[in-house]
């Protein structure tokens, strides 16, 4: 049977989500001038719109009782909301006001470490150290012994335990090592960047719903749980923000766009 405006629709839906940029310049109208799209992981919680209306009522003098003779709409609010459980560093990015950036990788020389006592742990710049070399300033620099002076407790965090120094050892320590590949996230670097939401949705039914919200200025919600007995919840939230350029548009109308459909 066709899907027309009057088909009955019981919603519990599930599909994929995508995010990308809002961006005038490389966008196109057709797409909501959304660009570098991706997926996010299928561990998706929810992801729910809301809206809100302020009013402004005029009220009547002819009655006595001070009636509503009328009500103007002052302004009008969509609120969206995304939960994952599963995300990517590009989300995670975003939500810390960030970029992902992938670090292929290299090696360091001479890395200056703070001065340390006995006991005292210190962490690398970077993560997945091999090869690491620790030794002091003197002229002939002392090479620390592993085993002795320090420990290697976590070399893919990049952490280290100084058990003690040489004796007579100089500072500054610095130390020599490669590290591996991995995913830098600078918090705050960027200002929020105004994102795009698609969800292409399929109830139980077989009925499907593509929603498409060009525009909103996502950011984290709520906290997120680094340490947890649950998997964490990345929540992000934000205002669907007007796109002139749409405003005329029949299929969006400056907003979103929900299509209705099914697969007959």
């Amino acid at each position: 049977m066709a899907f027309t405006k009057n088909t009955p629709i019981i919603w519990q839906g599930a599909g994929p989500v995508q995010i990308g940029t809002f961006d005038l310049d490389r966008g196109r109208a057709d797409q909501g001038y959304i660009v570098d799209v991706y997926r996010v992981g299928c561990g998706t919680s929810a992801l729910t719109t809301s809206i809100s209306i302020e009013t402004r009522d005029v009220k009547e003098t002819c009655s006595g009782h001070g009636c509503t003779l009328i009500q103007y709409t002052n302004a009008r609010t969509l609120t969206v909301s995304l939960s994952l459980v599963q995300f990517s560093g590009r989300t995670l990015a975003a939500a810390l006001f960030g970029a992902a950036v992938e670090n292929e990788g290299g090696t360091v020389t001479d890395e200056i470490l703070p001065e340390l006592a006995p006991g005292d742990y210190f962490n690398l710049r970077h993560v997945k150290a091999s090869d690491i070399v620790i030794a002091d300033s003197t002229g002939s620099p002392i090479q620390y012994v592993e085993g002795t002076h320090y420990e290697v407790e976590d070399a893919g965090h990049g952490r280290i335990h100084l058990i003690g120094h040489p004796q007579s050892h100089v500072e500054p320590v610095m130390v020599d090592y490669a590290y591996g590949r991995s995913v830098n996230i600078k918090a705050f670097s960027q200002t929020n960047v105004e994102r795009g939401i698609i969800f292409d949705g399929l109830n139980q039914s077989g009925q499907r719903a593509r929603l498409i919200i060009p525009r909103v200025a996502l950011s984290l919600n709520g906290d997120f749980s680094w340490i947890s007995n649950e998997e964490a919840t990345l929540t992000l939230s934000g205002n669907a923000l007007y796109v002139q350029q749409l405003e005329g548009d029949t299929d969006y109308n400056g907003f979103a766009r929900v299509s209705l459909f099914s697969e007959d």
